[in-house]
């Protein structure tokens, strides 16, 4: 995948300013006794249908890769285009919940 210098240096600004990489999930893998084994990031598009989808491709990522994972400890969070951490997603994919405002 090439990334634009454009796309680069509006990253590196947004992390200047507080934010993560922008639109994207992050899925940390925990064990049953909420041991943190990894963490998995991927893109999606903004949308709410695209967060889920999102979401299930880390997820199946995350049981591929781990085999003590368990779904329901392990946290989903997704970013918004200026990389904040924005949405809660729950395990079972039913429930995209904003977060509190800072």
């Amino acid at each position: 995948m090439n990334t634009s210098t454009s796309q680069i240096e509006r990253n590196r600004t947004i992390r200047r300013n507080g934010g993560g990489a922008p639109n994207i999930i992050i899925r940390e893998a925990c064990d049953r006794d909420g041991v943190v084994l990894g963490h998995l990031v991927t893109s999606h598009d903004g949308t709410p249908e695209g967060i889920v989808a999102a979401t299930r491709r880390a997820t199946q990522r995350m049981l591929d890769a781990f085999a003590d994972a368990c779904n329901v400890n392990s946290r989903i969070i997704a970013t918004d285009a200026a990389g904040k951490p924005r949405w809660s997603v729950s395990p079972n994919f039913a429930v995209l919940e904003e977060l509190a405002a800072e």
